[in-house]
């Protein structure tokens, strides 16, 4: 039967019925239970034999049912063929149907009926049996393939967030509260003194964030392939043309980028609606910070952005900015409790004593503390940057 049905399934591609249609060859409803019983040898591994009547294939007899009658001689006795224990097949399929279309419309017709049953047919002639818990079971596995697959990708547009240079260093913590999100970073070099370290949010979880964090990923990857080194404001108003060009009305992304000038030693902030940026800054071996709040409105949302008030910070020795995504204000115990501003601010201060290598376990262990056994509502990323 295994040779039989991988021969079937080359036929067709993964996303049709016939894929996965499992050839068995009918019994004639006229046979006997004894016959039946001796039927099941030949194919163990099925959990029901499909039965036909003058050569149309009329539905299914349960393994399990007929198993039952083998030690019941009386009931043998009274049903001598196989019509008392027919399951009648819902629909005649053909193997070139949609696996998800059909597996959409059974599960509201049938209400996720594991008892649902169809007959396959190709060019109008019997091909084998399929049935809705087969059908549902296999598009389960293709949609987390396909996560997989998609978890991968982002990861790679992620990792190359990497720099190496003396006079800096940046690191990122991002967990994501599914297996992908619409937290996106990236850091890109326009030239050697120039550099641009951003971070997005997307209005968005899920699968539906994801796609637009790897619009941006695809957006930076360009901006390398062509070597872009257009200014802060063209840089960000090029952003915010991609995302309104592929995401619908309504979708929007809050961000911040830190255009870091080692020419002319200042660092230009754009924060588009994301948290509030904290900067520290140590004068006479005390270090005071402040905090900077959003100065544009959200990426996505308007045609023509206004950088009349940039915020732009002098490159000093031993600064440190940090910025975070408000999943992490967002946050919850498991009593609704938010983990606020005023927590977070507060954590911030004092990984400013940690070196970055701590960084990412301080953020991992704050967060595992905080929510206990409830769930992650939203991704989180923070992004620390020192100056040496």
């Amino acid at each position: 039967m295994k040779q039989r049905t991988q021969e079937l399934g080359r036929i067709f591609s993964p996303f049709q019925i016939g894929y996965i249609t499992t050839y068995i060859e009918p019994l004639d409803v006229s046979s006997n239970v004894e016959w039946a019983l001796e039927f099941i040898a030949d194919w163990p591994e099925t959990e029901v034999i499909p039965v036909e009547r003058n050569g149309a294939v009329l539905g299914v007899v349960s393994k399990q049912e007929l198993e039952k009658l083998a030690g019941s001689a009386w009931t043998r006795f009274w049903q001598k063929d196989l019509d008392a224990y027919l399951i009648q097949a819902k629909e005649v399929i053909d193997a070139t149907t949609h696996i998800s279309k059909l597996t959409e419309e059974a599960v509201v017709k049938y209400k996720n009926d594991s008892s649902v049953w169809y007959i396959v047919q190709h060019r109008r002639s019997y091909l084998g049996i399929v049935s809705l818990r087969q059908m549902m079971e296999y598009i389960n596995i293709i949609h987390s393939q396909d996560l997989a697959r998609a978890v991968e990708i982002q990861n790679h547009l992620l990792k190359k967030s990497q720099i190496k240079d003396k006079r800096f260093n940046v690191v990122f913590f991002n967990t994501m509260a599914h297996e992908v999100g619409g937290d996106f970073f990236r850091i890109y070099q326009a030239s050697p003194d120039r550099y641009v370290v951003c971070c997005f949010d997307v209005a968005g979880k899920n699968i539906s964030g994801a796609m637009t964090t790897m619009a941006l990923g695809a957006c930076f990857s360009a901006f390398e392939l062509f070597q872009y080194s257009g200014s802060a404001d063209k840089m960000t108003s090029r952003v915010n043309d991609l995302l309104r060009s592929v995401n619908p009305p309504g979708i929007f992304v809050t961000a911040v980028l830190f255009y870091i000038d080692f020419g002319s030693r200042t660092i230009r902030v754009h924060n588009c609606g994301y948290s509030p940026v904290l900067i520290f800054v140590r004068n006479d071996n005390k270090i005071s910070y402040k905090t900077s709040a959003p100065n544009m409105p959200p990426l996505g949302v308007i045609d023509n952005l206004d950088f009349s008030d940039n915020q732009i910070v002098p490159i000093t020795k031993n600064l440190r900015i940090c910025a975070y995504s408000d999943g992490i204000t967002d946050m919850a115990d498991i009593y609704g409790e938010r983990y606020g501003e005023e927590r977070t601010t507060e954590l911030v201060k004092q990984m400013h004593t940690l070196p970055q290598t701590e960084v990412a376990a301080t953020m991992k262990k704050t967060i595992e503390q905080w929510i206990g056994a409830a769930s992650l509502a939203d991704d989180i990323t923070l992004v620390d940057i020192r100056f040496f």
